[in-house]
């Protein structure tokens, strides 16, 4: 053995069987401990995963509830890189928990209509009847109003509307098109008519 150990280009003598063992333990030791470490991340990914992929089975939601400044793609990135950062997981992780994220949140209006909220509907129905009362009493008053202040009044009820989710801004776009369309193509009443309808009035 010591004749090999020389011929290789060692120049002291071969560690004793004793010596080797020792060395062999350490480095079997040393990727153990790497692998052990690969694997406890694993294992925090999966719990994670394993959680929000299992709240729709308990009754539960994943909801981004957060102010409209903050969108819900911001907001999963965020979070994704804040348990990152709080467990010191690999930053590869970053992104698979983000997409996680981004596929399971829900907006409010989502968690209502799973949670079979028939209050939030019946309120939503409710705003929506009393915006079309209010364009139907604003129509028929754009001779007083004047097309520019019927349509004011329209318009701002439509953003109230959206702020308040009852109304997407697509819908509330056509509503408000359609609505200054028909006030501005109506007739202007002149001083004739403005006369005999006082005068029918007043009988």
């Amino acid at each position: 053995m010591c004749g090999n150990w020389s011929r290789l280009g060692h120049a002291s003598l071969p560690p004793t069987f004793e010596q080797w063992l020792g060395q062999r333990a350490a480095q079997t030791g040393a990727g153990t401990g790497v692998a052990a470490e690969e694997l406890d991340d694993s294992r925090i990914f999966s719990a994670i995963e394993r959680l929000v992929t299992s709240l729709p089975q308990h009754g539960f939601s994943l909801a981004h509830v957060a102010k409209r400044a903050v969108q819900s793609d911001e907001a999963a990135k965020n979070l994704a890189q804040m348990l990152v950062r709080d467990f010191r997981l690999p930053g590869q992780y970053a992104k698979r928990l983000e997409e996680l994220f981004v596929h399971y949140a829900k907006d409010a209006r989502e968690v209502a209509d799973l949670a079979q909220l028939n209050v939030t509907n019946r309120t939503f129905g409710a705003l929506n009847e009393a915006y079309r009362q209010l364009a139907e009493r604003a129509e028929g008053s754009v001779q007083k109003l004047g097309p520019d202040r019927a349509i004011g009044r329209v318009e701002g009820a439509a953003a109230i509307l959206v702020t308040m989710e009852a109304l997407s801004r697509e819908s509330a776009r056509e509503k408000t098109s359609t609505f200054k369309a028909i006030a501005r193509n109506q007739p202007k009443a002149n001083w004739v008519g403005k006369i005999f309808k006082s005068a029918d009035g007043d009988e």
